[in-house]
């Protein structure tokens, strides 16, 4: 029953976006803001659970007031990596920072909970935890609001450094604020507060669930409101703050380097506490991020699923430094810089240089810039480049060289000429082993020995292939003889090939490779998040001919390509819906190591499978749902990913190179500098007939950045069968 209702849902989705009978496509959207659900993506159970952010934020928002929600599988933090899940029924408050998307805790302090019945006993704002309704709810672009069934009003909106509450009360009540509430696997060690007529002001020392491993960090804060600010009571770690009947907003400002810091955000950003002019600002910081891409044609479902993905990929990194560009890293004094950035943290590198970092690169070079110097600054504060930076410090969280594939892709695509400040020479140091710290090129030495990370602990196979693909990148942005050396380098990883078994494998110093049973299938700690069959093509996108030899040519590659999905859609259609909950066997969706797998196709030179299995990825794996991301956004890694594959574009990461795919809808016109780059699908079908880049026939499935940016119009003939075109 599965497979007949996964083909009906797989169809109507291209019905739409063709148009029903004849009618006419939807117009070109004009306001994108209308078509971002935050609601997308906060549900999805287990490894399906997209573990997005649901509450109100400025585009890199370091302020993300939420909601922190409570249900049937409790607060556990499988569930409530943001704060919040989509099936849960009660709130425990409202605290100012969050992730988004991640599959581990952190954030999630500074909780705020307004109420009518407080009690000078009960200290914490899970006592005055909520019910709400569904229906009651709503969340937009820089936007949260929900009806209590007490029947207050909450409303939340946020510029960079401050959040802002408007609470609508039916009766006079209080608001209380506890600086001691976290999410699961937190900890905090230490805070003060204090209460004048003016403000409420203070700090607390958290240590979240990654950034424990550096110390933790510092939020100071303060808050500024409409009416006096008076203490119903006061405690160690909080105060209840009164409020009268009718409306009140409050405002609070926040710094990870000092309460002047906070103090001087609330002063720069709501000068005048004032909700309305906060939220229009925001929702028009938005408005200028999602329209460089406007869509014509499409259903609505498809168009919120967009919008939403690419608002996605904006929510994270997130700025750390104040208004006048004062910063602080883990265990070093307080720095500033010029002007032309912004110091921006949590970074889920292992999985955005994959997409993020390409999307900026193309769509928003201003964020490619930040991330990009922020990265020079944390190896040059720090020692190394940082894998999974959060607030202040380095997780170390995941593994390989992520943000040199960040970094290359940012020079390579054109968002800036060269590495800033010393830079290149940290990278080269990292890549050569000879950087004081290694950071992400921990056992470095054993894989310029070998050219592979022998078999040993964590993670050898996918070591090797995360730094085959470091140094192919590395490699765009390198002179010689060192781009050569590393561009020889970035193959080493075929000699993880067992031909025994036919997938690659850790393989031992001596050469050998482990003796004993081997099921592909199975997760085994020589890969990262990721089994046999994932791993295989891991390596592709860089190295499509490697794939190509190691498996005995083209046509057998495409082959074995084609059983991994064939396998996946089978495995798909006769499993139950809980299957979805679990990790997959074949190619998955919802986590980083496959996803360039589908385009892998084209690479090869069949590029109309690529356009047959991204479809089907496509209307299968997403939805305008809460279950719409197909497991942890990892701060908008999927929803860039979905962006990419709707506009029939896929990046090599690291590179200034592009792979056609498919366009799903009929026309997205892309303006950058002033300067349109209409992307037509004409006719019908998933499948291409043809490509033109204005004008001018495209005999293969593949351009460069230098292409894309001097063209007007990527015009796509579609056909509803597969077509030898690009083969």
């Amino acid at each position: 029953m599965r497979g007949l209702v996964g083909i009906a849902v797989a169809v109507l989705p291209w019905l739409a976006a063709c148009g029903d009978g004849g009618a006419p496509p939807l117009p070109e959207v004009v306001d994108a803001t209308e078509y971002v659900d935050p609601r997308i993506g906060t549900g999805g159970l287990g490894f399906a659970h997209g573990s997005c952010f649901v509450g109100a934020v400025f585009p890199h928002g370091f302020a993300k007031p939420g909601p922190d929600t409570n249900g049937l599988f409790g607060t556990v933090n499988f569930q409530h990596y943001s704060g919040y899940f989509a099936e849960d029924n009660r709130i425990q408050g409202f605290s100012s920072v969050h992730m988004h998307g991640t599959g581990a805790t952190d954030y999630g302090v500074l909780s705020l909970m307004p109420t009518l019945a407080f009690d000078a006993s009960k200290t914490s704002v899970v006592d005055y935890e909520a019910l709400f309704a569904k229906e009651d709810e709503r969340a937009e672009a820089g936007y949260y609001a929900v009806k209590l069934a007490s029947g207050i009003d909450v409303e939340l909106t946020a510029t960079a450094r401050v959040a802002v509450h408007r609470y609508t009360m039916p009766a006079a009540g209080a608001v209380v604020v506890d600086l001691a509430k976290v999410l699961d696997g937190g900890m905090i060690d230490a805070q003060e507060i204090t209460v004048t007529a003016d403000e409420v002001s203070g700090s607390l020392h958290h240590k979240g669930g990654m950034s424990g491993g550096f110390g933790g960090y510092t939020i100071y804060f303060s808050i500024r409101a409409t009416a006096p600010l008076a203490a119903a009571s006061q405690w160690a770690t909080g105060v209840a703050l009164t409020l009268p009947q009718g409306t009140t907003t409050l405002a609070i400002g926040m710094s990870l380097v000092s309460l002047d810091g906070a103090r001087g955000n609330l002063a720069a950003e709501v000068p005048v506490v004032d909700f309305d002019a906060v939220y229009a600002a925001t929702r028009d910081a938005w408005r200028a991020k999602l329209e460089v891409v406007r869509l014509t044609g499409g259903s609505p479902a498809q168009r919120r699923t967009f919008y939403t993905s690419l608002y996605h990929a904006f929510l994270m990194p997130t700025v750390i430094e104040d208004h006048d560009r004062q910063f602080v890293l883990a265990g070093k004094p307080v720095r500033s810089h010029d002007a032309g950035w912004q110091m921006v943290s949590d970074m889920s590198l292992w999985d955005t240089y994959r997409t993020v970092a390409p999307l900026y690169s193309w769509l928003a070079p201003q964020s490619a810039i930040d991330q990009t110097y922020s990265l020079v600054t944390f190896a040059s504060e720090l020692g190394s480049f940082p894998k999974w930076p959060v607030a202040i410090g380095e997780s170390g969280t995941m593994l390989g060289a992520s943000a040199e594939i960040a970094i290359a892709d940012t020079i390579a695509r054109g968002a800036m000429q060269e590495v800033p400040d010393n830079g290149y020479q940290l990278l080269v140091d990292a890549a050569m082993g000879t950087a004081p710290q290694l950071g992400g090129r921990d056992r470095v030495a054993d894989y310029i020995q070998h050219g592979y990370v022998p078999n040993g602990p964590y993670r050898s196979a996918s070591l090797t292939t995360e730094y085959a693909h470091d140094d192919f990148a590395l490699a765009q942005i390198a002179t010689s003889p060192m781009k050569e050396m590393l561009l020889e380098r970035s193959h080493g990883w075929r000699e993880l090939y067992d031909p025994s078994v036919g997938f690659i494998r850790a393989r031992n110093a001596d050469g050998s490779f482990p003796s004993g049973p081997f099921d592909p299938t199975t997760w085994l700690d020589e890969y990262a998040e990721a089994d046999a069959w994932q791993s295989l093509f891991m390596a592709g996108i860089h190295d499509p001919d490697g794939i190509a030899e190691i498996l005995g040519g083209r046509d057998a590659a495409i082959a074995k390509l084609t059983e991994m999905f064939t396998l996946t859609k089978d495995d798909w259609d006769s499993s139950d819906e809980s299957a979805a909950n679990f990790p997959r066997r074949y190619y998955w969706a919802g986590n980083e190591t496959d996803l360039n797998a589908p385009f892998l196709f084209a690479q090869l030179g069949r590029p109309d499978l690529t356009q047959e299995w991204v479809r089907w990825l496509v209307d299968t794996m997403y939805s305008d749902q809460p279950d719409g991301v197909p497991g942890n956004d990892d701060g908008g890694t999927m929803g860039a990913w979905y962006v990419f594959a709707t506009l029939g574009l896929y990046p090599v990461a690291g590179s200034d190179q592009w792979i056609l795919g498919a366009p799903l809808f009929p026309k997205a016109r892309v303006t950058l500098g002033g300067k349109d780059l209409v992307i037509v699908a004409e006719g019908e079908g998933p499948y291409v007939k043809s490509v033109e880049l204005d004008g001018v026939a495209l005999g293969l499935p593949k351009l460069t950045q230098a292409q894309l940016a001097g063209a007007g119009e990527l015009k796509f003939t579609m056909s509803s069968e597969p077509t030898g075109w690009g083969r």
